[in-house]
């Protein structure tokens, strides 16, 4: 009886195996997505430092970012925002479904704008930033 299961199950646990190993994402793929984020966001001047934390595991992946500004006035930082957002939208390196960041301070954290402050009602993921433009990455 033992054997008749053990040959019954291997199937399932080969099976299973494999498309856990075709949906979980590769410590590359944060990696790239941390790169890229990070080379867009600190392409454009006015951006003091710009850090992101990626992760895609079961159940959803979630991008967490650190975008400092060096804008001293808020026309300053939207300005730099409204930017940075272009930039990621221009970026090939970003896949549609990662999300940009919530909130982008100033170095001594009296200014913090948003996606809002350049017209977003929400957060947006990189293909709503480039619907928003009108910017097809190339």
């Amino acid at each position: 009886m033992t054997g008749r299961l053990r040959m019954r199950t291997a199937p399932v646990v080969l099976v299973t195996a494999l498309v856990l190993s075709m949906t979980a994402c590769s410590p590359g793929d944060a990696a790239r997505c941390e790169e890229a984020f990070a080379a867009a966001a600190l392409s454009v001047p006015g951006v003091a430092s710009a850090e992101w934390e990626c992760s895609d595991s079961f159940g959803g992946g979630w991008e967490r970012a650190d975008v400092v500004l060096e804008a001293t006035t808020k026309e300053e930082a939207v300005e730099t925002v409204d930017a940075v957002l272009r930039a990621i939208a221009a970026s090939p390196d970003l896949d549609d479904g990662w999300q940009t960041p919530q909130a982008y301070p100033n170095e001594d954290g009296s200014i913090i704008v948003s996606a809002g402050d350049v017209g977003f009602n929400a957060v947006p993921n990189v293909d709503e930033v480039r619907e928003h433009y009108g910017i097809t990455p190339g």
